[in-house]
């Protein structure tokens, strides 16, 4: 059960009203946001008597040590790419911060064997489950995500930071291990029933890949006015309506180069399936 928890218009510009609304479901909230741009005269009034109405249809590793995940089969039929990989990724300690053993993709980048033996594991898992969407977080799934998308025939949809994307967006806040962050995706983006693949290139606690989860199947986003999309308005004069729409894109499951599994990552994840390559020790 989905219930709208809070409408408030926002004056970060004279001349555009922004609205921005919270849907919390019983495990998580969600937030989504909208620029709807009306003469001067308007706002104020406008803002007033907007309502939305929604319709709910249906510790980083201690060391440095890497172990192979086995993709298929018994330990002896570990794909011998996978060692290849795993010994191309350099560890750096201390990094950010001290007690941090930071896994660099870097080196992997720089060994085009490892790099293409990394994207052509990604494609050969994906290429004949009929993916739509290819769903890159920012920063290092930009670098995995579109190869395997172009590879497979499928679009690929960047999930930025915020303030990063120009148009339209929804949002989604998570929890970091102190304070907060939000992940943005442009409306439109992904359609009803599209299946999708979330690419990253390191699950730790889960919390980023959760927050992706959650952005695209929950549900539906905002237009500005004159758009044709999911969220009808009208009668500015007079109050605005807004319909909110589920999307339900289907998430096939998540993907990364390097799983930390000592900070169960995997568990956040709920029953969304989780497939890695390198799994750190």
């Amino acid at each position: 059960m989905y219930t709208l928890s809070k409408v408030k218009p926002s004056s970060s510009s004279s001349s555009s009203l922004s609205l921005e609304a919270k849907i919390v479901s019983q495990c998580h909230s969600h937030s989504v946001k909208s620029n709807i741009f009306l003469p001067n005269t308007k706002a104020k009034a406008a803002a007033a008597n907007t309502r939305l109405i929604y319709h709910h249809h249906h510790r980083p590793a201690s060391t440095g040590e890497r172990r192979a995940v086995i993709i298929m089969g018994s330990s002896s039929n570990v794909d011998d790419r996978i060692p290849r990989i795993s010994s191309s990724i350099r560890v750096i300690p201390d990094f950010p911060k001290p007690g941090i053993m930071f896994q660099d993709i870097t080196t992997l980048l720089l060994d085009p064997t490892a790099f293409k033996d990394t994207i052509d594991l990604f494609v050969e898992r994906y290429k004949d489950k009929n993916i739509n969407v290819i769903a890159g977080i920012e920063a290092r799934g930009f670098i995995f995500g579109p190869p395997i998308a172009l590879a497979i025939g499928a679009k690929f949809v960047p999930m930025r930071k915020p303030k990063k994307l120009p148009g339209e967006v929804i949002s989604e806040e998570y929890s970091l291990e102190y304070g907060t962050d939000i992940m943005e995706m442009h409306v439109g983006a992904v359609k009803p029933g599209e299946r999708a693949v979330i690419v990253d290139d390191l699950i730790a606690t889960g919390g980023t890949l959760n927050a992706a989860i959650r952005l695209l199947v929950s549900f539906g986003w905002i237009c500005s006015v004159n758009t044709t999309a999911v969220m009808l308005l009208h009668g500015l004069d007079n109050g605005t309506d807004a319909w909110l729409e589920r999307v339900e894109v289907q998430v096939v499951e998540c993907a990364c180069v390097i799983e930390l599994p000592e900070l169960q990552g995997r568990d956040r994840l709920g029953d969304n399936p989780l497939f890695v390559l390198v799994s750190s020790t």
